[in-house]
């Protein structure tokens, strides 16, 4: 099999998946910054008791309890209807929770009061484009650009936006507005180069993923894996191994890397390792857990 007819098997938790969290739950799959996560609103907006509330939900929701998270955001917004925090951030949640048309009423419910709201426009882009409504998607997201130009994750969001779209070309502008407006973006980097990847623009590719490396930061596994799965396509078998045991010994828990390196070290002749490998992904598939610091 060919390069050109294979699939990358990218890093599992980058799958089919167009935003970041950046901010607030600092875990699991892509979405737009979630807002305020993390700090504690001692005053105005929302009453006293919204705000503690809301504090609570802000929590909840760093801790990766979005359910309980999502309880309460609902109780501040009955304290005050009218704190755009708690719809905000209620939104994301249920973003998380990938119910998308709730989290949509959210973010259109900041927005009829704060129109201008870059927070609320790229969560309701996130929302838009995972209901396969791209084009309102990109006009949600073109706004929040137009209001805030130097935000790195709204350049990011429109970047998998047009990903989707296939405008490539676009994308790729997109991707590098936001790791100019911010270097050590490290998933605005591995996405770029997923995306030169598809293109067969592969050592390209591979300077992304080194660069990401070089970076570090939590989503270092995933670039020591994805360019492990590059590195194997292109038939660089030693140079893949070499990737995936990096991420063994980064992330011992990343059951699929051990299912890849399996494979890798097949093709090498390597059966013995090959077979222990493939144990080590079963027993860990078992009781699967998060990778890749995302």
């Amino acid at each position: 099999m060919t390069v050109d007819n294979m699939t990358m098997m990218l890093a599992p938790h980058r799958c089919c998946l167009f935003f970041i969290i950046i901010v607030l739950f600092n875990v699991g799959p892509a979405f737009p910054p979630l807002l305020y996560a993390g700090e504690s609103v001692q005053t105005s907006p929302g009453t006293e008791d919204a705000v503690k509330l809301y504090n609570f939900g802000n929590n909840k929701a760093t801790e990766g309890k979005y359910e309980e998270a999502v309880e309460y955001y609902n109780q501040a917004i009955n304290a005050d209807p009218g704190f755009p925090r708690a719809w905000n951030n209620k939104g994301n949640a249920l973003s998380v929770l990938k119910r998308y048309g709730d989290a949509l009423v959210c973010f259109d419910k900041v927005l009829e009061t704060s129109p201008n709201d870059v927070h609320a426009l790229s969560g309701r882009a996130n929302a838009l484009v995972q209901l396969n409504r791209d084009d309102e998607a990109l006009e949600s997201i073109n706004k929040a650009l137009a209001i805030e130009p130097k935000r790195d994750y709204i350049w990011f969001n429109k970047a998998n936006i047009l990903v989707k779209l296939n405008r490539d070309n676009e994308a790729l502008e997109a991707f590098d507005e936001a790791i100019r407006i911010n270097p050590a973006f490290n998933n605005a980097m591995l996405d770029k180069g997923s995306l030169l990847a598809k293109l067969k623009r592969y050592d390209e590719a591979l300077g992304c993923y080194d660069m990401a490396i070089e970076i570090a930061g939590p989503e270092v596994v995933g670039a020591f894996y994805d360019k492990a799965a590059l590195l194997n396509q292109l038939g660089r078998y030693e140079e893949a191994l070499g990737n995936y045991n990096m991420v063994n010994q980064l992330e011992p828990s990343f059951a699929e890397a051990w299912h890849e390196k399996s494979h890798v070290l097949e093709k090498l002749g390597r059966n013995d390792e090959a077979q222990e490998c493939l144990e080590e992904y079963k027993e860990i598939a078992k009781n699967p857990k998060g990778c890749c610091g995302r």
